[in-house]
């Protein structure tokens, strides 16, 4: 992640950056990443190679602080380790400028503990990138309760030099799109544990208007990675996000996606020939005790996941996590892949209408459980005929 961020700082923001990594196998790593997306560039004559080798020449390495006296942020990507980052805000603060700020690419620790121990905590703020960084158009920008408005407007700022599109939201557990993404994952392996075939389930999503299903997101995320919010969000925000057990399980056999060839679908190894159609790996049916037979129409399953996300969509707003239906809209198109044509969830939801989707998810709950309990933003909305957007 540290590489993608580096390069879109120096290649789209033409900014100079600086490195800092434990060993030089990972400033190598990450030099690598950005010679790379640039030589895509080259080889598709839309930059020459006089320009890549001028924009790598902004990016520099080092294992120790060296220059970080007159760096203005400095961007965080080591593991989801709270005493790490920690840490990282406590060497930053020593080396750096007084008035430089520290912005944490965290995905799920809360930026409040992040800058617990913090000298300035008021410039302590999380920036939450999207993989891969190049390719992904939004960051969550996170301010906690101390974050300065200053802050805050540097942070966007530099958001907009790389080419992102920001949208602030509060420092909640899983912040926007991670917390309205797991309701739909998880609805996706309830259905998978129910019987539906892997190919199924993700077609279903993809007919939807989803650029891919859940089961393969979660393959290309990592399975690891895409599970560690869950507990996070059980914590704080109750057993309605609990997972299903399949993800302990198909963790425990070491599946992690396509990151170690091992997930719901099968990766061929180096030198095999590659297979023009993706396959599930019909391992997994056995390893969860499942016989796959595709009993559900491909319109209900994608009901059953796009209303979870609905409905945490709203949860969202009516807590303030996020600032306005229409930043809602930006960050489930641009983070998860929302159909665009759809104009984000509460477009949606405006044009199916309060009443609809509350019935709807009424009738869910009857059939498949509490977890698709209406939120109150919604009951409310569907009796007083309102909307989310003006007319």
């Amino acid at each position: 992640m540290g590489g993608g961020i580096a390069c879109v700082t120096a290649t789209r923001g033409g900014l100079p950056v600086r490195i800092k990594d434990i060993n030089t196998q990972g400033i190598n790593h990450a030099l690598k990443y950005s010679w790379e997306v640039l030589g895509k560039r080259v080889r598709r004559k839309r930059m020459r190679p006089a320009e890549r080798q001028k924009q790598m020449m902004l990016i520099s390495g080092a294992t120790d602080y060296c220059g970080f006296e007159q760096v203005d942020i400095v961007v965080e990507a080591v593991f989801e380790d709270l005493a790490l980052k920690q840490q990282m805000v406590a060497e930053v603060e020593q080396h750096a400028a007084p008035h430089t700020v520290f912005a944490s690419n965290t995905s799920s620790l809360p930026i409040s503990q992040i800058a617990a121990k913090a000298q300035r905590p008021q410039q302590v703020i999380g920036l939450h990138y999207f993989s891969p960084v190049d390719k992904m158009p939004l960051v969550e920008v996170i301010p906690h309760a101390a974050t300065s408005a200053e802050t805050i407007a540097t942070t966007v700022a530099l958001a907009h030099k790389q080419g992102k599109t920001a949208i602030v939201v509060a420092d909640r557990a899983g912040f926007y799109v991670n917390r309205i993404l797991a309701p739909y994952i998880n609805e996706a392996a309830r259905c998978l544990l129910a019987g539906e075939p892997i190919e199924a389930l993700d077609r279903a999503l993809v007919d939807f208007g989803f650029p891919v299903g859940p089961i393969t997101l979660l393959d290309e995320v990592g399975i690891d990675v895409g599970t560690k919010i869950i507990p996070v969000l059980v914590e704080e925000l109750g057993p309605r996000f609990a997972a299903p057990a399949a993800f302990d399980t198909v963790l425990k056999d070491g599946r992690k996606g396509r990151k170690n060839g091992k997930g719901f679908y099968l990766y061929p190894s180096e030198g095999q020939q590659r297979q023009r159609r993706k396959r599930a790996d019909t391992s997994v049916y056995t390893l969860l005790g499942i016989t796959p037979k595709a009993h559900l129409p491909p319109a209900e399953i994608a009901q059953r996941c796009v209303m979870m996300m609905l409905n945490e969509a709203a949860r969202c707003l009516e807590e303030g996590v996020i600032r306005s239906p229409r930043d809602g809209d930006i960050g489930a198109v641009f983070g998860i892949g929302f159909p665009p044509f759809l104009g984000g969830p509460f477009r949606y939801m405006d044009e199916l209408g309060a009443e609809k989707v509350v019935k709807t998810l009424q009738y869910l709950q009857q059939q498949h459980g509490e977890h698709f309990a209406p939120c109150e933003r919604l009951q409310r909305m569907a009796q007083q005929n309102e909307r989310f957007y003006p007319r």
